[in-house]
């Protein structure tokens, strides 16, 4: 009897283990997944920010409580921010109107600045993965406005120059979204660029170590110096005109852009200080080389940046009131590849010993000298002025 009564409670007590284990697996595939509840609150949430009718007029934006909602659920439910990005993404490809589209696109441009560094990542992550597309948007207009006007007609309605205007926007914020997920907000507040994968050794797979750590700072720099000039093309691309700054989803979306590129270039050109004075990147020839083609585009983009800050802020758009003295680069004799000194005839080992000794911007002196000039509002009126002393003195530094 007793033998019975043991097997008896040995039966139940394997049973109630069973049932525990049960439920704690169901539990934790439950926190797994979010609930549909969650969902559909999400989904209601990127309705109200992209639907535009938290304000007046069909451009209108919604307030930053919104886009905190949408953190504030996504956080609760680690596998929420899969569904939030597809979501999105729908949103992009069923939007008939470049309006609509703009709403989906700017969402998504808020919550990567207003998202904690694990969502960024995360938010970024799925971009990379596809199942966030910041590309994805198909509102059936056309650029052209010929092409929007319909066939045969020779004048272009302020409807149409209004529906054209906003779709070139919208295709060049695109852009500037596309070069904006490789980008991230450090501890600093400020950004940076992701840093690109180690490259591989191609006998075992393996990250390849770099030659020295003054190397690989050099090529981080060069990196992050050639970052910013891309993201600062696609920011000059950007300035709504008339039509399109009408609507408050452009204005936001610029306004945001606007002050990013301040910080971008910022950044560059504390940089660019620090690779002429790099003696790392005059030590190898494909450093100087990266650097050089950094010079190169210097040249054409300072010019175009410091147009495109006079004009943001003479019509005022973004309301933004201080803007970055820009320094405008302009090459004092023609751009020529530069040669190393192992090239030159006559080199001997001397030479070569005293390669390394040299800062960066002696060498460059022998290929190119750039000329710094800061321009304040007065110079915007008047014209870029550089005085005949200057200019005696870089054709001094000039090789005869």
């Amino acid at each position: 009897m007793k033998v019975f009564r043991c097997k008896i409670w040995t039966a139940l007590g394997s049973l109630m283990d069973h049932a525990g284990a049960a439920a704690s697996t169901k539990a934790s595939t439950a926190a797994a997944a979010p609930d549909r509840a969650l969902l559909a609150d999400i989904e209601a949430a990127i309705a109200r920010c992209t639907d535009g009718g938290s304000g007046s007029g069909s451009g209108a934006v919604s307030d930053d409580r919104h886009v905190h909602e949408i953190l504030f659920l996504v956080s609760n439910a680690p596998g929420a921010i899969t569904f939030l990005s597809r979501r999105i993404t729908a949103r992009l490809e069923a939007a008939r109107t470049p309006a609509t589209a703009l709403r989906s696109l700017l969402l998504v441009h808020r919550l990567l600045r207003a998202g904690d560094r694990y969502f960024e990542q995360d938010f970024r992550g799925l971009w990379a993965s596809r199942d966030l597309r910041v590309d994805a948007p198909r509102c059936g207009c056309s650029c052209s406005p010929l092409a929007a006007s319909g066939a045969g007609v020779n004048y272009v309605t302020a409807s149409v120059a209004a529906a054209t205007g906003a779709c070139s926007f919208l295709h060049g914020y695109t852009a500037y979204l596309e070069e904006r997920m490789q980008w991230v907000i450090n501890q600093s507040g400020n950004l940076e660029p992701t840093p690109p994968p180690p490259p591989q050794d191609p006998d075992d797979g393996k990250p390849h170590p770099h030659s020295s750590y003054a190397t690989a700072a050099a090529e981080a720099l060069l990196f992050k110096l050639s970052m910013c000039q891309r993201l600062l093309d696609v920011a000059v691309q950007l300035l709504p005109d008339n039509n399109t700054s009408a609507s408050a989803a452009a204005r936001s979306a610029f306004g945001i852009v606007l002050r990013e590129s301040f910080k971008v270039y910022d950044a560059f050109k504390e940089g660019l200080d620090v690779m002429l004075r790099s003696r790392s990147v005059g030590r190898s020839k494909s450093l100087r080389v990266s650097a050089h083609e950094v010079l190169r585009k210097a040249c054409a983009q300072t010019p175009e940046l410091k147009d495109f800050y006079h004009k943001c802020k003479r019509s005022n758009v973004g309301k933004i009131m201080e803007y970055p003295v820009v320094r405008i680069i302009t090459p004092a004799i023609e751009l020529v590849p530069p040669i190393s000194r192992e090239e030159e005839p006559g080199a001997g080992e001397v030479a070569l010993e005293s390669e390394g000794d040299a800062p960066f911007e002696s060498k460059l002196e022998t290929t190119i000298s750039a000329v710094w000039v800061e321009f304040d509002d007065e110079d915007q009126k008047a014209g870029r002025e550089t005085t005949s002393d200057d200019h005696g003195s870089l054709q001094g530094q000039q090789p005869s």
